[in-house]
């Protein structure tokens, strides 16, 4: 970028020496070629991948072991429509990138010293194009599919399921919110469509006027271009105030199966709130919203159920616990049964050593026991 020389009257003057214009005018030459290239490459790439799009994340779904057979059931639904429009999608961003690319593209040519100023950059700019249509093939081919074999290869004793019931409500719960969100997003689109491109006006016309003097000319034509298309940004923001009432939608889903239905019937009016609060302090600096705030609304817990393996550990710390009783009983059995061997042993040793312990029994209070009963018998 060495071609400005801000210190030199004559070339200020002269819109920065006629630099934007020369590089504008190579850019509209340049735009038509480009474009074609890009929507031919990068379409071209993403329809021929696409068989061997759906074979892999197939089969990386089927063989997960990171989720249970109903949401795999429900992914194999759902999968046919992200698939088909995928191609959409690729085919729209190819052609805001060869639009974009191929009228910019030279005039940044155009700006630097170590390219001609006439012819420089045009060729710079096709060889730039098809090496990242080349990236994009290495990407969709090999890149985005190692994550699908890390998915695949994942090991998981516990996977994540979803009750079918549970998956049918939150289906409900998803087009209820979908359809709410993008209706009232929709109605606040146009209702803030004005006020929004007359905010993007006055921050524009405010930068402009804190550049310097020679600034001021350098950006005049791009400054220009900006002012043209501001009122096709504020059309177009009409896709992420869809994009938002979607996302609303899917909240919903995820709201219900957390806490409870009516949780999920309510958030869809948390998220307006929030879009709300977010255009506002956008377009008017302020923080606030005329939509209900409902975030803490119906949001109990469910109770959730002990799982069957629980049950089984508390059964086995259980049997650890009896076994030492059981070892206790077993050790006392023995000393009974050693205690039994003794006495027989005692009852066949010879006479002459029993009769210790039968001149032992003859004591007083045997002798007591025997006059008691002569007494008794007398009487």
């Amino acid at each position: 970028m060495g071609r400005t020389y801000p210190d030199n009257i004559c070339w200020v003057c002269c819109c920065c020496g006629c630099l934007p214009i020369i590089g504008l005018i190579k850019g509209v030459i340049v735009v038509g070629p480009i474009l074609i290239i890009s929507f031919i490459g990068i379409t071209g790439c993403a329809i021929v991948l696409l068989p061997h799009d759906i074979f892999l994340t197939y089969k990386a779904l089927i063989k997960t072991s990171l989720i249970g057979i109903n949401l795999k059931i429900l992914g194999m639904l759902l999968l046919p429509i992200a698939l088909a429009s995928w191609p959409i999608l690729v085919t729209t961003g190819s052609i805001f990138f060869g639009i974009f690319f191929g009228l910019f593209a030279p005039v940044v040519y155009t700006f630097d010293e170590s390219y001609n100023i006439i012819y420089g950059g045009f060729v710079e700019t096709f060889e730039n194009d098809c090496s990242l249509i080349k990236d994009f093939w290495k990407f969709n081919y090999n890149s985005y599919f190692d994550y699908l074999r890390d998915i695949e290869e994942r090991e998981c004793d516990d996977p994540f399921d979803i009750n079918i019931i549970q998956i049918i409500i939150g289906i409900v719960l998803a087009g209820y919110g979908s359809i709410i969100g993008v209706i009232v997003f929709t109605l606040m689109w146009f209702v803030k469509l004005f006020p929004s491109i007359f905010r993007m006006y006055y921050e524009m016309f405010k930068m402009y006027c804190d550049l310097k003097c020679y600034e001021i000319f350098m950006y005049l034509i791009f400054f220009t271009i900006a002012l043209s298309l501001v009122p096709v940004v504020g059309v177009l923001a009409i896709l992420a105030y869809i994009g938002f009432g979607l996302y609303g939608g899917i909240n919903c889903a995820i709201e219900g199966y957390k806490y409870n239905i009516g949780r999920g019937i309510i958030s869809i009016w948390s998220t307006i709130h929030d879009g709300d609060k977010l255009s506002n302090s956008l377009i008017f600096n302020r923080e606030e919203s005329c939509f209900p705030d409902c975030k803490d609304t119906c949001k109990t817990k469910k109770v959730k159920k002990p799982k069957a393996k629980k049950k089984k550990n508390k059964n086995d710390s259980q049997s650890k616990e009896n076994k030492p009783k059981n070892e206790e009983e077993h050790e006392k059995i023995e000393e009974v049964k050693a205690n039994g061997e003794q006495s027989d042993e005692e009852k066949n040793l010879p006479n002459n050593e029993n009769e210790p312990e039968i001149k032992k029994d003859n004591s007083p209070k045997n002798e007591e026991s025997d006059n008691k009963k002569v007494l008794l018998s007398n009487e």
